[in-house]
């Protein structure tokens, strides 16, 4: 009986394809490790008491929060994106979303949605109406 079955030729498979791969983790700046099935690279982020690096969602409908938040993760390093919706009264800021040269995460956001008050409703209501 041979030692050798299709378990092992696929065994000695994923670790000869592991292995060109091993110079797209090196200078890696988060801890990363090949796995050998399906010859994946797998970030050790989860494991690290810490996170490599912050992510953040805040949504919120006060201005004052928003304006905080922003101020708080916007630099002169890092610039941040801010996309307004007036329609829908909304605003979503993008605080690492990097350069076209340089991508970042874009995964440390703020979002805000203004509640219509009621003179807001009744103006709405007022341009519709009027057919605007």
């Amino acid at each position: 009986m041979s030692l050798l079955d299709s378990g092992t030729f696929q065994q000695v498979n994923d670790l000869v394809l592991s292995g060109y791969h091993l110079n797209d983790i090196q200078g890696l700046a988060c801890p990363t490790a090949l796995l050998p099935a399906g010859t994946g690279v797998e970030s050790l982020e989860r494991f690290a008491l810490e996170r490599f690096r912050f992510r953040g969602a805040m949504t919120t409908t006060s201005i004052e929060d928003f304006v905080r938040y922003s101020k708080g993760y916007a630099s002169a390093t890092e610039k941040a994106r801010c996309f307004i919706d007036a329609d829908h009264m909304t605003a979503r800021s993008v605080f690492n979303i990097g350069t076209l040269d340089n991508p970042g995460h874009a995964d440390n956001v703020a979002s805000i949605t203004l509640k219509q008050t009621a003179p807001f409703r009744a103006l709405l209501q007022s341009l519709r109406h009027n057919g605007r």
